[in-house]
C-alpha cells in the first residue's frame, strides 16, 4: 500500500505530530510526504518529496491575523495549478494534517483521503466553542481542506471520533522539574513588544523568548532570546516554571502532558486557537485576549498563582494508524 502524508507548515504542531505518526505508517505501509505552507525549518521523520508554497495566513506584530494581507497576498493561480499537479493520483490512501492541495487534489482525482487534524473536529457535537464565533469561517474551515472522511484530535474525548492528542516520544521521555524561567512562544507577537510587557512585570523571574525573527541566540536586557530549535525548546520545556503561548494545539497539548502551567494568548481572529481557549478556559486555564500592557495584573497574578492541568494521555498512534488503514482499504 502507499500512501501520501500531507502537512500544513503553518506553525509547528501538524509538523510535530507527523514525527510520531509518520513511522507508524511506514510499520504498515510505503509512506511519502508533501508539505504546502511557509517555509519551516522543524524536522519531519523523513524528507518531503514536494513542498508546495500553498496558503499562508500573514499576522501583524501585535498578534492578529492580517486579513487583508491574507486575502491579497496569496497566489491563487499557483495554489490551483498545484492542486491539478498534485501526485495523489500514485498514492492509495492519502492522510491530510490539513494539508489544502493534496485534500483538493483527492476530491478531482477520485482518491481516498483522509483528514487528521484538530481543525476536523471543531464543529462537532460536544466540542466547546467560544462565546462569540463566526460560522462563515467555520464553515470555511472546512471548506479549506475537503475531506469526507477524517479524526481528530481534542484535550478530551467529546465525541466517538476525537482522539487524543499524539505526543512526541522525546516528549513523553524527558523528566521534568521546576525552575524560575518562564518560557515565551508568541510567534505573532514581536520581539520588542513582548519585552516592553516583561519589563513593566515586577515579578522576579527568568525570561526566555523563542522568536522566528531571528537566526541566532542573544541576550536583551537580561532576556534570553532563542531562535525556534526543537531540541532547546523540548529541554527548556522540561524544566520551566511555566509557558506563555499562543493557542496551538500541540503545544497546549504538550504542556498539559507535563503538567506545566500555560498562560494561553490564542491569536486573534485565528478560530481554532479560539476554540482551543474555550476547551482549556474550561479547564481552567487562564486565557488572556492579548499579551499586552492592559493585562499586567492578569499576568502577574498567573505567575503568582498558576493553574495546573496535567493529562497523562496514552500513546495511541499505533491504534490510530491501525484504525485508518483498517477503515479506508
Amino acid at each position: 500500500m502507499k500512501i501520501l502524508y500531507a502537512i500544513q507548515t503553518q506553525g509547528n504542531g501538524h509538523l510535530s505530530r507527523a514525527q510520531k505518526l509518520v513511522p507508524e505508517f511506514i510499520k504498515k505501509a510505503r509512506v511519502d510526504i508533501l508539505t504546502s505552507g511557509p517555509s519551516n525549518n522543524f524536522p519531519t521523520y523523513k524528507t518531503p518529496i514536494k513542498h508546495y508554497q500553498g496558503f499562508k495566513f500573514f499576522t501583524s506584530k501585535s498578534g492578529s491575523i492580517n486579513w487583508i494581507k491574507t486575502i491579497f497576498y496569496n497566489n491563487y493561480f499557483q495554489f490551483l495549478v498545484d492542486i491539478f499537479n498534485s501526485p495523489v493520483k500514485n498514492y492509495d490512501l492519502v492522510v491530510s494534517d490539513y494539508e489544502p492541495i493534496s485534500a483538493w487534489a483527492c476530491i478531482l482525482r477520485g482518491v481516498k483521503c483522509v483528514a487528521l487534524s484538530n481543525q476536523y473536529v471543531l464543529n462537532s457535537k460536544n466540542v466547546p466553542k467560544p462565546k462569540r464565533y463566526s460560522r462563515i469561517v467555520l464553515s470555511a474551515i472546512n471548506l479549506f481542506c475537503p475531506s469526507k472522511v477524517g479524526y481528530g484530535y481534542h484535550y478530551r474525548p467529546y465525541n466517538k471520533n476525537i482522539l487524543d492528542p499524539i505526543i512526541r516520544d522525546r516528549i513523553r521521555e524527558i523528566n521534568t522539574s521546576t525552575s524560575n524561567e518562564i518560557l515565551i512562544y508568541l510567534p505573532t507577537y514581536s520581539i520588542n513588544n513582548i519585552i516592553n510587557i516583561i519589563k513593566e512585570i515586577p515579578v522576579k523571574m527568568k525570561w526566555t523568548i523563542f522568536t522566528n525573527e531571528s537566526n541566532s541566540d542573544y541576550n536583551l536586557e537580561g532576556i534570553s532570546i532563542n531562535s525556534i530549535s526543537d531540541n532547546l525548546f523540548t529541554k527548556k520545556i522540561a524544566s520551566c516554571y511555566g509557558i506563555i503561548c499562543a493557542g496551538g494545539f500541540s503545544l497546549t497539548s504538550e504542556a498539559i502532558f507535563l503538567g506545566k502551567p500555560m498562560l494561553v494568548i490564542p491569536v486573534k481572529a485565528q478560530i481554532e486557537q479560539q476554540f482551543n481557549a474555550a476547551a482549556l478556559e474550561k479547564e481552567g486555564i487562564q486565557i488572556l485576549k492579548e499579551f499586552s500592557l492592559n493585562y499586567i495584573e492578569k499576568i502577574k497574578e498567573w505567575i503568582n498563582s498558576p493553574t495546573v492541568l496535567h493529562i497523562n494521555y496514552k500513546d495511541n498512534s499505533g491504534e490510530i494508524v491501525k484504525k485508518i488503514l483498517t477503515t479506508n482499504k
